[in-house]
Formats: structure tokens, C-alpha cells, sequence
């Protein structure tokens, strides 16, 4: 599937690789806090497996590093739609 203005950006973090799909530009730590803080919310399989089985409780809204980031995660992918500025 091809998305006009999104990007895919694999990650290695904590010795997994995560595919970050989005148009927007965000920095390394904001990458790396959203995927910790997806983790804690159990966003990705427990198993270390491929994932499609797993069903995430998401969409997901995610605050980190002064944002607010809308994002949906499948297995290991995470697409980012939107971001705000944190109140």
C-alpha cells in the first residue's frame, strides 16, 4: 500500500526493529519515548513473534517529549498520523 507523503523509517530500539510509517518529521527521542510508551501500553506482540495474530487496543494517543502523537500500531509497525503540541 502506498500512502502519498508517508515515509517508512526502521528502528532498531531494545533490540527489535520497529517500521515507524509517517509524513511528519520527529526527532529520535521522540521516537524512542513513543515506542516505550507504546510498549508499556501493550501495543506490540508478547510473544517476539511476527504479530499479525496480536490486536492492539489502539488507535493510541501518545504523549512524549512535549507532543501528543496520534498513531495506530500493527505488529512492529507504528504509523504516526498527527502531532500537537502537549498542553
Amino acid at each position: 500500500m502506498e500512502v502519498e507523503g508517508f515515509d517508512l523509517y526502521p528502528i532498531l530500539h531494545k533490540g527489535r526493529i520497529y517500521n515507524i510509517v509517517t509524513g511528519l518529521d520527529m526527532t529520535f527521542r521522540e521516537v524512542r519515548a513513543m515506542i516505550d510508551w507504546l510498549a508499556d501500553q501493550g501495543a506490540f506482540p508478547a510473544d517476539g513473534g511476527g504479530g499479525m495474530e496480536h490486536e492492539p487496543k489502539g488507535p493510541y494517543v501518545c504523549t512524549v517529549e512535549g507532543s501528543v502523537f496520534h498513531v495506530d500500531v500493527q505488529g512492529y509497525e507504528i504509523a504516526v498520523y498527527r502531532r500537537r503540541a502537549a498542553e
